[in-house]
């Protein structure tokens, strides 16, 4: 059973992890061999000021 953990910053809509999460299952099922059905993907949404880029935190980008 893949399990495919994706860490981001928050702020994405239910509607763009939802199309994430179909087109990831499809290729993993396609490309493993494996029955969609057993693909689980897990969000792990971050706070801004828990994120640095370029030593800097991206809360205190801005967006």
């Amino acid at each position: 059973m893949p399990i495919i953990t994706i860490q981001m910053a928050e702020g994405r809509s239910t509607e763009q992890k939802r199309t994430v999460a179909r087109d990831i299952t499809k290729t993993v099922a396609n490309t493993f061999g494996v029955d969609p059905a057993a693909i689980i993907v897990l969000y792990q949404e971050l706070p801004h000021e828990n994120i640095a880029k370029n030593g800097e935190l991206l809360s205190n980008e801005k967006r």
